[in-house]
């Protein structure tokens, strides 16, 4: 059989989707390898921003061009087709259509082209086999789609309304994480704490993985503050489970409330600060992420310095600044006043630089802890990345076994991450 090799670009959802693919191709007798050893490369593509939609299209082309057979799945067959068969990929496969991805391997590597394994029927996407891109993380996902409608958005196009998992298939699916090794379970969706299935909501349903026996911790994924705000009083309360991570990834775009209404973002900046505020007021340690947008259509400078007030305001630990780009298909491409290009650089650079110092500010907290951490992965450099119950990133320079608990104190604060060492 044809030797495969699966690429992923994107978020935690595309990511399960390639544990997916790699799982069902590893049951079928494919090969796993690296790009260069591969005769067919499947890559999970992102088009979340203009920016990443550059990065897959180019790592396609290259690959066409050196002679691979391309697979190109995930949310870019939905977006932009058009540009995947100008690359010259030989199959299209959307995330809804992963349980057929066996027999268009078969198809490619035979030498067939033109495929198109493009479905909008919605899925129950659990217990397919896996290949788990980190051995003791599993990577659940728990709804698809989103139910919002956000003007700047074309990742909706891709993933369509929220449809949420029965709870039941949820919990076994972590279930069979746990029993296979895993200590860190992220659960992740286009938005969490949209999650609803015949009245169970996101409290509700982590109530029930956490009695799931085991030694894990639970990664809460993201969620926008409109859907954080219903649910807060439940959400406030589940936080306490030592189960849970004191982490909470809460996008807030802007913070002006005329650029939110025009990104129709559904909420406003009060209502992301009153999230903000009872969850740290109850968890001060929280880990704060959040994503701002540099240069939306219209955004004036001082509606500009209104996300930089916001950001001083609630001291994010982690910040995501994106770059406004027009994607296809949303009414944002077509709105008009664009901000010049240079400033949006501009704003860009004062939102990174805030958000740096922020991000060390909170982690100098940190500095001089003493407690338990998960080992969850193994650093780029040398030594392993351990996690502890805020979700800290924490840099250990010795060699530890993933999945181990360890004891830590944290010596030293960088932007994004802390350097610790084990204690006995």
């Amino acid at each position: 059989m044809a030797a495969v090799s699966v690429i992923v670009h994107g978020c935690s959802m595309s990511q399960a989707e390639a544990e997916m693919i790699m799982g069902l191709l590893r049951e079928a007798g494919f090969s796993l390898t690296p790009p260069d050893q591969a005769e067919v490369a499947i890559i999970l593509t992102c088009g979340v921003k203009g920016h990443a939609e550059h990065a897959c299209l180019k790592a396609g082309s290259e690959l066409v061009r050196k002679g691979k057979r391309v697979i190109m799945a995930g949310c870019l067959p939905a977006i932009c087709p058009e540009k995947l068969e100008a690359i010259g990929c030989a199959a299209m496969v959307s995330p809804n259509a992963i349980p057929g991805i066996v027999d268009v391997v078969k198809r490619v590597a035979a030498g067939e082209k033109g495929i198109r394994l493009l479905s909008n029927e919605k899925t129950v996407r659990l217990q397919l086999p896996r290949v788990r891109l980190r051995p003791v993380i599993a990577i659940v996902p728990i709804s698809e789609g989103c139910k919002g409608a956000c003007s700047y958005c074309c990742v909706r196009i891709a993933r369509g309304e929220l449809y949420s998992y029965p709870p039941e298939l949820i919990v076994k699916e972590v279930a069979r994480g746990v029993k296979e090794g895993c200590k860190e379970v992220w659960l992740t969706s286009q938005d969490s704490g949209a999650y609803n299935h015949d009245g169970v909501r996101l409290p509700q349903l982590i109530r029930r993985i956490v009695n799931i026996e085991g030694d894990f911790m639970v990664r809460i994924g993201m969620m926008n503050p409109n859907h954080a705000a219903e649910i807060l009083d439940d959400l406030v309360e589940v936080y306490g489970n030592q189960k849970v991570y004191k982490f909470i990834h809460l996008p807030v775009q802007s913070g002006n409330n005329e650029i939110l209404k025009a990104m129709n973002r559904q909420y406003t900046r009060e209502v992301f600060l009153e999230v903000v505020d009872e969850l740290r007021g109850n968890y001060p340690s929280l880990t704060l992420s959040t994503d701002v947008i540099a240069g939306f259509p219209g955004e004036s400078e001082e509606q500009f310095y209104d996300t930089v007030s916001l950001l001083r305001e609630v001291e994010p630990d982690i910040v995501n600044v994106s770059m406004f780009t027009p994607r296809p298909r949303t009414p944002a491409a077509g709105m008009p006043n664009k901000v010049p290009g240079w400033e949006i650089k501009r704003r860009s650079r004062i939102l990174s630089h805030a958000s740096n110092e922020l991000s060390l500010k909170r982690n100098l907290r940190w500095v001089g802890w003493r407690g338990e951490a998960v080992v969850t992965e193994t650093a780029k450099k040398c030594g392993v990345v351990a996690r502890n119950y805020a979700y800290k990133h924490i840099i250990v320079r010795e060699n530890l076994s993933l999945g181990e608990r360890i004891k830590v104190k944290l010596e030293e604060a960088r932007v994004g991450y802390l350097f610790g060492s084990t204690q006995t």
